[in-house]
């Protein structure tokens, strides 16, 4: 792979917002430097704080967990896709006319959740409906720049649920500020979590794929 880089991972620290009753991110030491010693720190934090990927189990408590997501989803050719100003499910009507997806991995830049900024009343989400669209357009992998496919208020997580019935995986909370929309490499590859429901990814565009 060969191309400019560009990271679309939000950084984490004890400021990265957090849905109220998930575990923020904090970072303490547990051996110090010292002249004969290296440093060694303990982490805590949500598996869905910044930029994560969704396992199955998120939602199935007979589904697969984040160890067992196929690499292969969360690498390859990607469309990134700007649908700015949205504060609501977005759905098909709401894309180009005669859009479809050129790639199976699709990334929604909406811009209604700023980097290092609270989790908004209201942003961007998506319908179930488009997301059975995508996937009977070979979409395998969804991405956003919120902090969920699903708007805040909505009752039993639908825009989930429908990817999952679809077997579309979730990326959720990138950071696409300088990303322009476009065909690119995407990495967003999960920690190897046995028996965790989701992981923070460091997820990155490579160039245009072509």
């Amino acid at each position: 792979m060969e191309g400019t880089i560009t990271d679309i991972t939000r950084p984490l620290s004890a400021a990265t917002a957090v849905w109220p009753g998930d575990e923020p991110f904090s970072l303490r030491w547990t051996q110090p430097h010292g002249a004969n010693a290296a440093a060694v720190s303990c982490l805590r934090l949500s598996p869905h704080i910044g930029t994560h990927l969704d396992a199955p189990l998120h939602l199935d408590p007979s589904g697969g967990d984040v160890a067992s997501l196929p690499l292969g989803v969360c690498v390859g050719r990607s469309e990134v896709v700007a649908l700015p100003g949205h504060q609501r499910p977005i759905t098909r009507e709401d894309l180009p006319s005669g859009w479809s997806p050129s790639a199976p991995r699709v990334l929604f830049s909406t811009g209604t959740w700023p980097a290092a900024t609270r989790i908004p009343a209201a942003f961007a989400s998506l319908s179930p409906a488009l997301a059975e669209f995508l996937a009977g357009a070979g979409v395998v992998l969804v991405g956003i720049d919120t902090p969920s496919v699903d708007e805040p208020s909505a009752a039993g997580l639908p825009a989930h649920r429908s990817c999952a019935a679809h077997g579309i995986v979730i990326l959720e909370g990138l950071d696409l500020e300088r990303v322009p929309p476009g065909i690119f490499t995407l990495v967003a590859v999960p920690l190897r979590l046995e028996g965790a429901e989701a992981s923070p990814v460091r997820a990155f565009l490579i160039g245009a794929a072509g």
